[in-house]
């Protein structure tokens, strides 16, 4: 990035939740986090993931109940990269109906087999496809083999990244 770039703040929200799947993706994934979104700010407000009712808006601050857990992590992103993750979540969201829940995706995300199906995402997976349309975001994996747990650790060594905010909501 050059001097003269805008720059913007993405957030991205790790969080354990405490359901069924949630506890079997727990045990199955380096007890850590369950679950991934991702914020087009820093005011944390809304959220935007995948969950078994398909592309959902998230507002954690209102959801609290289910949560244990949690880190936020601010990436630093240009205005360029920034619109790219904007528009792709805003047509993602215009036609939600057409978007499912990738659950097969899951589970060979646990077996390491990478599958990127048409109209679908997990949460994570949906995270680090985003991550990827920013020039300044690295991944070492396709977006299909992340869990939020291994994303945990990818962020962490993210050259854009700003701020960790450990139980941020």
């Amino acid at each position: 990035m050059t001097e003269k770039e805008e720059r913007i703040i993405i957030s991205v929200l790790l969080t354990r939740y405490y359901s069924g799947f949630a506890n079997f993706i727990f045990w199955l994934s380096g007890r850590g986090y369950t679950h991934a979104s991702i914020a087009l700010d820093k005011t944390e407000d809304v959220y935007y993931s995948f969950n078994f009712n398909g592309f959902c808006r998230e507002y954690p601050k209102r959801q609290k109940r289910r949560r244990g857990k949690s880190v936020c992590y601010h990436l630093e992103v240009t205005l360029e990269s920034y619109q790219k993750i904007k528009d792709r979540i805003e047509d993602i969201e215009k036609r939600q109906e057409e978007w499912y829940y990738n659950r097969m995706g899951v589970f060979l995300c646990l077996l390491r087999i990478p599958l990127r199906r048409q109209k679908h995402f997990f949460c994570s997976e949906f995270v680090a496809e985003m991550l990827l349309l920013s020039e300044n975001i690295f991944l070492k994996r396709r977006p299909s083999l992340y869990l939020p747990n291994q994303l945990n650790f990818e962020l962490k060594q993210q050259v854009c990244l700003k701020e960790i905010v450990y139980n941020p909501i």
